[in-house]
């Protein structure tokens, strides 16, 4: 297995990319077993506290998986993010995962309920603040608003009222995660294109469909977080 002493301040990136490295060119193909973390350690120079959150991210991205006590490069593992992912450094940058994370769980299952439950005022909301987003493409904070306000139409329209209370009482860190990842991105065009796919499933009350369109959507938003965090001068 080729790899080097890493000797980068962040020890942890330096891992994340000579594994990832080795995995797109190819060198590490699917289902190869890496050494256990005292081998993986010692042959990287590194600590393992360095080296476990280098391996924890690597699963999490989809690059390795966790497989019988040990870690092997996932089946798919070429087919995943070209950028690295976001180790995060500060609160802040934990905060946004975090709620990254959130979104993907409580999110996906609102739709999956707004699509059985939503009635026509609802859609008609829904349908309003689609219509806003299409108009304000340039203006990003009206775009950001009626972003917002689409995803709390969705927490109503899906009925559950401990979900929807949930949803107003994170109100703010919700529109916080929205307006970062769209202040510093050019991804408003590809949200709006996800929004749409959202509002045609849950309209036709198809709940599978409105599921999977909103798990895109927040896989992109990470993608773009990726990019924000190691990027942050290019375009998506």
């Amino acid at each position: 297995m080729p790899l080097k002493p890493v000797k980068k301040v962040l020890v942890s990136d330096g891992i994340v990319e000579q594994i990832k490295g080795l995995v797109d060119s190819g060198e590490l193909s699917p289902g190869f077993r890496l050494l256990s973390e005292t081998k993986l350690a010692e042959q990287l120079s590194v600590s393992r506290s360095s080296l476990r959150e280098a391996l924890n991210a690597l699963v999490y991205l989809g690059y390795l998986e966790r497989r019988n006590k040990g870690l092997c490069v996932a089946p798919d593992a070429r087919r995943r993010l070209s950028t690295s992912l976001p180790i995060a450094r500060s609160k802040e940058e934990y905060s946004i995962a975090e709620m990254i994370e959130i979104r993907r769980i409580v999110e996906t299952q609102l739709c999956s309920l707004a699509a059985r439950r939503a009635e026509p005022d609802d859609i008609k909301a829904l349908g309003e603040d689609l219509k806003k987003m299409k108009a304000q493409l340039g203006n990003t904070e009206n775009f950001i608003t009626s972003d917002h306000h689409f995803h709390l139409c969705i927490a109503k329209a899906a009925k559950n009222n401990i979900l929807g209370e949930f949803i107003e009482k994170v109100g703010d860190l919700f529109r916080s995660n929205i307006a970062l990842i769209v202040q510093k991105s050019s991804i408003s065009r590809r949200s709006l294109r996800y929004h749409q796919q959202i509002f045609d499933a849950i309209r036709q009350g198809d709940a599978p469909r409105a599921r999977r369109a909103m798990a895109d959507h927040i896989a992109d938003i990470e993608k773009e977080f990726v990019r924000i965090l190691y990027h942050p001068t290019r375009s998506s």
